[in-house]
This record gives structure tokens, sequence and C-alpha cells, in this order.
């Protein structure tokens, strides 16, 4: 079709009904995403997974990148698929998104374990009331206000944040000279009406999710929690996809650390206008982020995390002003982000060994979180070592052919009961995709009843499989979207699966321990709580031990981060648990090279 130039360019989304100008030079996924319209993008936009999938529909079809021909077949490049991130268009187009490719997860738990701890937090209230100034006592606002304080309190000498005192004059009278001053130690932090509540902010910034949770720093109960996607997500769903955006482009870095911090307080001032609060009683923050995360929403330079010896800037506990970083709270408020250990072993860590309380274990515990970068610790006779694993987004859904997050529509259990193949969905809706914990129930109950061989190979002569483009792959689900399971997709869950079973197996044997002398392993994170741990000692991700001796604990580094917010005592106790613990390195490592190579295949490796 030829573009009329006298007629703007623009593309259409369907089915959102959005219209857009593209730019030159930009990609249908960058202007989608300049459009607000969601389209998935596992990679980033750098043309190595199948998240972006579209579908011309009218108007123009851009040839397709010498990368979409070797992607798709040829009746499929004919007909307008193709990925969103490989193509621009000059003309106008009407572009369909998939539902897969627009699937919004309805999966982000948050709660985790809700420990109580007796509150004891950084920052406390002191009320007081100010002589009035007169001609006879003319003393500044702020020499009146610690001359009241020093009189609750042994006398100490006082600072004032720089934007707590220009609010101090307004409220002290607004409220007839009796306040409630806000202190963090020796300093002034706000000024506040008698009997304002005290609340406080705990973050647990991960890669895919957010969880949020206001606590009242006085009863340590938790007020509201919820979680949200990470909107870096158009940056790629792994550490590395951002890391290396962020070092390549400073704007890009900043555009990241912009887009988390304002999704933070939009959604913090929805939970205080739903408990009748506001972002200004907020006076103390905990964040607690892979090591990536941490760096990027604190605006440190992430160079150093993506290349060898992968460098942070900083392990140690780090506080910030929160206008420092555009979060809106009280005016003097600080963010302590919870110390990382080394590496990519992030503070998220730190605070999940914080929610299992691995500084009173007496047990032999692996714990691990699983995710894109997979966090594994060993508890052994009262030491911790620690390690990260590249495991990848094909766990969660990425870089899986039909893989989606967890959403409505996605297959989230498979059985094979003889010759039926059971799938359930979640939301019981017509499949449209493949979620983590259906990743791994398919691999696993294919394995074991012969679709797979132990080297992961797919059996063409399998009662589920189908040829597509000549190559075997699984069908799951055959509809208006089909379903399937290829050959490709199964060497991603290889490489994932054998990553952290490695990790595993490199931490016990630093420890000179086997797998059957563990305690417990503790499974923690959002995707850890969904999976069947049946299917993950089946493919051989997890060691095969009694089921008993696994626990899925959901949400653990937000309740670490909470407990750390709450008591001074655990916020010193991380600090400690993070400098004290061994980190190993896997990069480069010739043994986690060896047990990689003997767990990648589908075989019992005792």
């Amino acid at each position: 079709m030829t573009h009329d130039s006298t007629q703007p360019t623009r593309i259409e989304f369907d089915p959102d009904g959005v219209a857009i100008e593209p730019r030159p030079g930009e990609t249908l996924l960058e202007s989608a995403h300049r459009a607000k319209v969601r389209i998935a993008s596992a990679c980033g936009g750098r043309g190595i997974c199948k998240s972006c999938i579209i579908h011309f529909t009218g108007g123009e079809t851009p040839p397709p990148s010498p990368s979409d021909r070797d992607f798709f077949s040829a009746v499929k490049l004919e007909r307008g698929w193709r990925r969103a991130c490989q193509c621009s268009v000059s003309g106008s187009s009407r572009v369909h998104i998939p539902a897969r490719a627009r699937a919004e997860s309805t999966r982000m738990q948050v709660d985790g374990s809700d420990f109580w701890v007796q509150p004891e937090p950084i920052v406390a209230s002191i009320e007081v009331k100010l002589t009035k100034p007169s001609l006879n006592y003319p003393e500044a606002d702020f020499e009146r206000l610690v001359e009241a304080l020093n009189q609750e309190r042994e006398p100490t000498t006082w600072s004032i944040d720089p934007e707590a005192a220009r609010n101090l004059p307004e409220v002290l009278r607004q409220n007839n000279w009796a306040v409630q001053a806000v202190v963090r130690n020796d300093e002034i932090i706000a000024v506040q009406p008698v009997k304002t509540r005290l609340v406080g902010l705990a973050v647990d910034l991960g890669t895919t999710n957010i969880g949020l949770f206001l606590a009242d720093l006085h009863s340590g109960t938790t007020i509201a929690s919820t979680g949200i996607e990470n909107p870096q997500g158009i940056y790629g769903s792994d550490v590395v996809s951002r890391v290396g955006a962020a070092a390549t482009d400073a704007d890009k870095a900043i555009q990241m650390q912009r887009l988390v911090i304002d999704a933070i307080n939009q959604r913090v001032q929805g939970m205080c206008d739903a408990h009748n609060l506001t972002p200004w009683q907020i006076v103390d923050v905990v964040v607690a982020g892979n090591t990536a995360m941490h760096h990027i929403f604190a605006r440190l330079q992430v160079r150093g995390l993506g290349l060898a010896p992968f460098t942070p800037v900083i392990t140690g506990p780090l506080q910030i002003k929160t206008r420092e970083l555009g979060l809106a709270c009280a005016p003097g408020a600080q963010i302590h982000m919870v110390p990382n250990i080394a590496g990519f072993v992030g503070g998220d860590h730190t605070a999940m060994l914080i929610g299992i309380s691995a500084h009173t274990e007496k047990r032999t515990v692996i714990a691990l979180d699983i995710g894109t970068n997979t966090e594994i610790s060993l508890l052994h006779n009262g030491a911790i070592t620690s390690l990260s694993c590249p495991s990848g987004p094909a766990l969660e859904g990425g870089h899986i052919s039909c893989g989606m997050r967890a959403a409505a529509g996605a297959i989230e259990s498979v059985k094979i009961n003889g010759e039926d193949l059971e799938i359930k969905t979640i939301g019981d809706a017509e499949p449209i995709g493949l979620c983590g914990s259906g990743v791994l129930d398919v691999t696993a109950a294919f394995f074991l009843s012969g679709g797979l061989n132990p080297r992961g190979q797919i059996n063409r002569e399998y009662r589920h499989t189908v040829l597509q483009d000549d190559e075997p792959v699984f069908m799951l689900h055959q509809g208006e979207t089909n379903v399937v399971f290829t050959q490709r997709d199964v060497r991603s869950v290889q490489l994932a699966k054998g990553s952290i079973r490695a990790g595993i197996e490199l931490l016990l044997e630093h420890a000179g321990l086997h797998y059957e002398q563990l305690d417990k392993v503790v499974v923690a994170g959002a995707f850890g709580n969904y999976i069947s741990i049946e299917s993950a000692c089946t493919i051989g991700l997890l060691p095969p031990l009694p089921l008993d001796r696994f626990e899925q604990i959901g949400n653990a580094a937000g309740t670490g981060a909470k407990l750390i917010l709450l008591s001074k005592t655990l916020r010193d106790t991380a600090t400690n648990l993070a400098a004290r613990s061994t980190h190993l390195v896997q990069a480069g490592n010739p043994r986690f090279n060896k047990h990689f190579m003997h767990t990648i295949n589908f075989h019992d490796i005792n």
C-alpha cells in the first residue's frame, strides 16, 4: 500500500484503540511504550526473545528484519506477523496485540508471613508545647523548639532538616504552638500536629514486581500492602538487560529510576487515601532490592555490574533523603537501602534472610528466591554462604515461545493422566499462554510420561507431539490461540534449572555437604510460592528430598523489609548479617561449570 505523504503517519493499536505518530528511527515497540500501550518485552527490545509478537492487520506492513525471517515461518511473515522490537513503520498501519503480549500479571504476592516484632523504629515523635514568641521573648522558632525538646528529653545538640525548617513557622502557628517533633537520632526531620500517626514504608524492589507495605511505627501493624509491576520491564525482564541499558545510556538510567519512583508515589498515594493518611506522614522508608535494582533506584553507576568481576559501587547500608530521589514523604524522611551482600546477591536477599530468621537458625538450610536472578544461601553451623545464578526469565514465562506473565488465561498447572492432558489456567479462562509454574509442570509431566528423553529431546512419536514447521512441539491447547511448548523452550528450562541446581551443589560442595544432609530447603518469592515442588524435583531444579523438607514461604523479602523498618535491632542485624556472609563467585568457576554440565539434563544426579 502506498502511503499518502500529505497525511500524518499513524499506528493504530488494537484492541486498545490507541493511535500514535511514530518517530523516525523508532521501533514499533518503542512507539507502543511511548503511547503507554502494553507489549511484553522480556529481552528489552534486543530481538532475542519471543514476547513482543504482534500482527499487522491493516495499512502498511513493514518488511521483515533478517532476525524475523529466521524467527517466523514464511506463511506467518506473509500474514503480517512480526516482533515489535524488530520493525519500524513509515506508513500508517493497524496492529493487533495478541492477548499473550498484553497480559498483566494477576499474581503479585506481597504479604508473605506477617511476623510481629516489638516496634523499635529508628524515628520517634516527641510532643512539645512551645512558648509563644513575644517582644520579651523573641527567640527564633527553631531555638524555642530545641528548648522545648530539651525539657522532654536529655539535652542534646539538635539539628533540623532544611525542608522541615521551611515548614516550621506555618506548622507551629497553625497548631497554636503544640506540635510533635519527629526525630531521627539528633535530627528533627518533621514537625507535625500532635497525635499524627507515624507511618513507615517498606519496599521490596523486585525485577518483575514491587511490593509496598505501609506500617504503623508505633504499633507495628501493617496498615496496607500491595504489589505492582516494575515498570522498568520495558527495558527487559532480566537484570542483565537493564544493567546493559542503564550502563550504555545515561538517559535510560534516569528514565528507569523515574519510572519506579513515579509508580511507587502513585500507588502509595492511593494506599494513603484509602486509610485517611497522607504521604507526608511517612517518616521512614526501607528499600530492599537486588544489586542492579538497588543501584538504579539510588542513581548509582551500574557499569561495574555489567562486566566481570561484577563490582557494585557499594554493598553496605546506604542512607538517602527521600526528596533526593523524588519519593513523596515527610520533609526529612530518609531511605534506608538494605545492604547488599556481594555481586548480584543484593539487599532483597539480605531482607529474605531476616524474614526467615537466618541469624538464629541452627539447622542446615538452603534458602533460595527463584527469579530472573536466583539468589541462594546455605545456612550451616552458624555461617552463611551465598551466591547468585543467572537463571534468566524462562521460569517466569520469558523466552518461552508461548510464555507470559501469571495472568488470566495462563496455563499454571499441567498433568498427564493416562492418555489425557489435563491443564488448569489462571481464572479458569481460555488458555492463551504458559506462565512460570506451568513451564515447570509441562517439562516434568512430559519427561515422566516419555515425551522428553533425559537429554531434553522431544520424542516425535509421543502422543501429544505435533510438527510445526517440521519441528516437533508439544501441543498444549488448540483453539483461537494455540499454545505449544517447543524444543527451544525445553532448552531454556534446562539452562535455567541447571544453573540453579549447580548453584545449590556448589554451596554444598564448598561446605563439604551432600544434599541429603539438608534439614530444610526454603523456597521464597512469589514465583516460588506457586510452583509444584514435585515438578521442580522431577526436572532436577531442586534436590530429590522428601517433600516435608521443603517449605514455600511466599514473600520473605517483603517480610524482612518490614521487620527492618520496624526494628532498629533487626536493621543492625541485617547489616551485620550481610557483612559476615561469605560470597561464592559462580562466574568462571570451573566447579560451577562442572556441576552445571552434570545438572542440565533430566536424569537422577545423585
